[in-house]
């Protein structure tokens, strides 16, 4: 301990909180977040202290994207419609609300936009990126539609892979400049063009979504102009893997982050209320991909990495924002019901509809 004081860091609290600069600590292949000062001290705002109710008559806009362009698995784009004929329309009326379905279907019918692991931009390095781009203009348009028409108390995104969120989100900005986004997942999706292992769009919507790092990708030219994601307004939550790149770039900004191991250490509670701080009063955006979820509880993803989130957790992290009322939209994406044993599927749609439900107000008042 000695050492770090020596190097800035301040003595641990009694919960072993580090208080100084964001950093990574890697200890053996764990992913550690070591918390700045601000993110430790005791917050005056309460999560628990707001109710939600779900008052009778409020408006939930459920876009449907059956969009699997961002990855190569096939499968991902049969999640909306396997959410929703497992119950979940009457479930949110029972919670009061009136649902209102919409759907955003890309056709691939075009030869550079075929979904074909094959087709990669000029540089041979990212896949399919014309199409992914093409899709979430038209996903973009659709929502700002959909935002003006709708007029919705609560705008729910069925993906689909995360690549989805381009479109969603910038809708979303466009109705909401000040919009603040929490991004719960296993992986941060911060790659830009240089450094993609993959060439997957969805490993990059964040990059893309806050400019981090890099030109305009080709297809995403429609995005020039429009509001950004300042990664002021981000908060990660329940990260396990990381690139080097997405690392060094969390840690760079300074971007609010908890890992796991965070939030094992100081709790959903405490995490969230951290971020929930340092974005005000602000409206709030759920990005919720369900491999942040432990596969024993959702397994029928397409990276599936142990350590996850059990649903119980990830259903008070989701409660923790709602209670808020300020949450304002929301997508759950990457379930591929296409993947796993039927009652992997099972749990996983299961695990799908907590969450939402969770988002929607069911939770007790006490």
């Amino acid at each position: 301990l000695s050492a770090w004081v020596n190097i800035g860091w301040q003595k641990p609290y009694f919960s072993g909180v580090l208080a100084g600069p964001s950093c990574f600590i890697f200890f053996g292949h764990q992913l550690h977040f070591a918390c700045p000062a601000y993110l430790i001290t005791r917050h005056s705002r309460d999560v628990r202290s707001v109710s939600m109710s779900a008052d009778k008559g409020k408006k939930i806009s459920i876009v449907k994207v059956p969009f699997r362009g961002g990855q190569p698995l096939e499968g991902v784009d049969l999640a909306p419609d396997r959410i929703i004929n497992a119950g979940l329309i009457p479930n949110l009326e029972t919670l009061g609300w009136n649902a209102v379905v919409h759907e955003v279907k890309t056709k691939d019918d075009d030869d550079d936009d075929k979904v074909d692991a094959s087709n990669k931009d000029a540089g041979g390095i990212l896949n399919r990126p014309r199409f992914v781009g093409r899709s979430g203009k038209e996903l973009h348009d659709k929502s700002v539609a959909v935002l003006a028409g709708d007029s919705p108390s609560l705008s729910l995104f069925l993906g689909g892979d995360h690549s989805i969120a381009v479109g969603s989100i910038t809708a979303m900005l466009h109705k909401y400049p000040d919009l603040c986004v929490l991004w719960v997942a296993a992986q941060p999706d911060l790659n830009i063009e240089s450094s993609t292992l993959s060439g997957n769009i969805h490993g990059m919507t964040v990059a893309i979504l806050s400019n981090v790092g890099q030109t305009s990708l080709p297809g995403f030219e429609w995005i020039e102009g429009k509001a950004r994601l300042d990664t002021d307004r981000l908060a990660y939550f329940g990260l396990r893997h990381c690139d080097k790149f997405e690392q060094d770039t969390i840690q760079q900004k300074n971007i609010t982050a908890f890992s796991m191991s965070s939030l094992e250490h100081h709790g959903v509670r405490h995490c969230v209320e951290a971020a929930l701080a340092k974005f005000g009063d602000r409206p709030l955006y759920l990005s919720f991909d369900i491999n942040a979820l432990d596969p024993g509880f959702a397994a029928s993803v397409g990276t599936s990495l142990l350590g996850g989130l059990t649903l119980n957790k990830a259903k008070y992290l989701v409660e923790c924002v709602a209670r808020t009322g300020r949450l304002v939209g929301m997508d759950v994406v990457e379930f591929n019901p296409s993947i796993g044993d039927p009652r992997s599927v099972e749990n996983s749609t299961h695990c799908a509809i907590e969450v939402i439900q969770a988002a929607c107000g069911k939770f007790l008042p006490f």
